[in-house]
């Protein structure tokens, strides 16, 4: 799987409210500095698909060459 299509990526967050217990507060700051991250980089997302579903984790520097980052 090399990337979330708006369906998947709305199917993983409703599995994770829903594991949060239906409420995940986030503050405006959390918010602002996942989307513009303070080094200029914005991160991406390794998506690896395991036996049982898929696995999503955040990229690292170390993660730019692998399949799956967007």
């Amino acid at each position: 799987m090399r990337y979330l299509s708006d369906v998947n990526l709305r199917a993983v967050l409703s599995i994770l409210v829903a594991r949060g217990g239906g409420t995940v507060d986030i503050s405006n700051a959390e918010l602002y500095d996942a989307m513009l991250p303070g080094d200029g980089r914005s991160e991406g997302f390794a998506i690896k698909e395991t036996s049982t579903g898929i696995r999503i984790s955040l990229a690292t520097g170390r993660d730019t060459e692998t399949p799956g980052r967007q």
